[in-house]
């Protein structure tokens, strides 16, 4: 599984393309969220569902490093690894991607103020043995308030003031883009 939040959801000011932080997700919101995949992926496909973790040269897992637009902890490059190790059903990929688009500016090249709105879109697709795909599903939300950006440029460095949002709110956001994923017929 893979997780992404657009940094200008979560960070109120950068300098540059450079977010800064790192995003980090309370453990509760960030467990209600893998369960869900869980739930939605054993409804989907009809099997049985584990987590997939492939080991580095000294036997650990290898998970995603949170930054500051990728949700941290989840398994890394697993699905061709497991393939060659384990013989099971299904292989699948998840994509959550927390995004935003531009609705309408207006300024300069040197300030300019505009109005952002956000989106979540969920992507499934189930590999089998065979590694052809099996089943693909794709579902995209964006019936949420549009948030507000002031950049202004000096000296050719980019500044950018967002109306960030809470992290509650933006798992909340993804909550509803897996209802939506789950809802909607394939």
């Amino acid at each position: 599984m893979h997780w992404f939040v657009d940094q200008r959801l979560t960070n109120r000011f950068t300098i540059g393309t450079n977010g800064g932080n790192q995003l980090t997700i309370p453990q509760h919101l960030y467990d209600s969220i893998t369960t869900e995949v869980q739930k939605i992926v054993q409804s989907e496909l009809h099997t049985e569902v584990q987590w997939l973790y492939s080991l580095n040269k000294r036997g650990e897992e290898r998970r995603y490093a949170a930054t500051s637009q990728q949700v941290g902890g989840l398994p890394r490059g697993t699905k061709r690894q497991a393939m060659a190790t384990e013989y099971l059903e299904y292989y699948v990929k998840v994509k959550i991607s927390v995004d935003v688009h531009n609705i309408g500016s207006i300024g300069t090249e040197v300030v300019s103020y505009s109005r952002l709105k956000p989106f979540v879109k969920v992507k499934m697709k189930a590999y089998g043995i065979d590694r052809r795909r099996k089943y693909r599903k794709v579902a995209r939300t964006s019936n949420f308030k549009s948030i507000g950006s002031f950049q202004y440029n000096i000296g050719g460095i980019t500044m950018t003031n967002n109306n960030a949002l809470p992290i509650e709110q933006i798992v909340k956001m993804v909550g509803e883009g897996l209802e939506k994923f789950k809802n909607k017929a394939r």
